[in-house]
């Protein structure tokens, strides 16, 4: 436990003194496109360096068989092309300093150190979020970090809850998407009843497992919701409105879903909507697409 601290203040140390240089060899290269290419993939390298470990366990949970954050990968793509659209715009303004992106730069190492330390990776990444925004403030200033401020907030998406959070926000969930199960099949005539997250029909038993509670689409959801907010031509107010509505209706979407698979477990049986069937994944892909019109619908609507 003493090494790691110890490696860990150390690698703090060598991160500080190497953006110290970088800030005085800026004044050389501030004019040149090269000079800013080149700062910013040595940053980019030391980024890479000093969280190898975190980076792999958020691919590690990007890949993982019903992961909640498979769309993870796609987070900074979508981050840097908002980011390439304001290009013209950030050329309006001269390139400061910050002194409050260096204090959350040192905050940022400083979770770090303490999710390195406790073996909390998702400290780690979270850090990386804090991180991001503390180097756009501190290399280019308060004017052009405001003008990418989506973007950077943008990456929240891409670093992964705890799964003992997950769990917590699982539960409840899943419990609301079995008892909807359960009211709506009930409507068709089909003899149905609930203990906790397990559905009894005449076929057999069926269990509302974590990937069935809503949560899944929920994150995917709130991602997409806030992009559709961002590029929407609606005023600030109901921008946070149609962020909220991603809510009930990833919420709703997921509802439907389950009475979907046990009618088809009552009348097919319990294997053809079993786990990575065409009908269990059939029904997923239905969740998104009427989610997804459901949430170009309201950003219709509120235009």
């Amino acid at each position: 436990m003493y090494n790691m601290e110890l490696t860990s203040f150390m690698e703090l140390i060598e991160v500080m003194k190497l953006i110290e240089l970088m800030e005085l060899k800026t004044t050389r290269f501030k004019r040149s496109p090269f000079g800013h290419i080149l700062g910013l993939t040595i940053v980019c390298l030391l980024i890479i360096f000093l969280y190898k470990i975190t980076l792999l366990w958020m691919y590690d949970r990007y890949t993982a068989a019903d992961s909640y954050y498979s769309h993870g990968f796609l987070v900074p793509l979508i981050s840097l092309y908002f980011i390439y659209q304001k290009r013209q715009q950030l050329q309006l303004y001269t390139q400061q300093f910050s002194m409050l992106g260096l204090l959350l730069i040192l905050f940022a190492l400083l979770l770090h150190i303490l999710g390195t330390v406790l073996y909390i990776f998702s400290i780690s990444g979270f850090s990386i979020f804090f991180l991001t925004i503390g180097l756009s403030l501190f290399l280019f200033g308060n004017q052009r970090t405001k003008v990418i401020w989506f973007p950077l907030l943008f990456l929240i998406f891409m670093f992964p809850l705890p799964m003992t959070v997950i769990s917590v926000i699982a539960f409840p969930l899943k419990m609301m998407a079995a008892k909807a199960g359960v009211w709506v099949t009930s409507l068709f005539g089909v003899p149905i009843y609930h203990e906790g997250f397990n559905i009894y029909i005449p076929a057999g038993h069926l269990l509302v497992d974590n990937p069935c509670s809503g949560l899944r689409s929920l994150i995917s959801f709130m991602a997409l919701g806030s992009i559709f907010a961002y590029v929407a031509p609606i005023p600030t107010g109901r921008k946070w409105l149609l962020f909220l509505l991603t809510i009930p209706i990833a919420l709703f979407s997921n509802f439907i879903r389950v009475p979907l698979l046990v009618q088809a477990s009552h009348y097919l049986g319990l294997e053809a909507a079993a786990p990575d069937t065409i009908i269990h994944t059939g029904t997923g892909i239905l969740v998104f697409v009427i989610g997804f019109v459901l949430l170009l619908t309201s950003a219709k609507v509120l235009e």
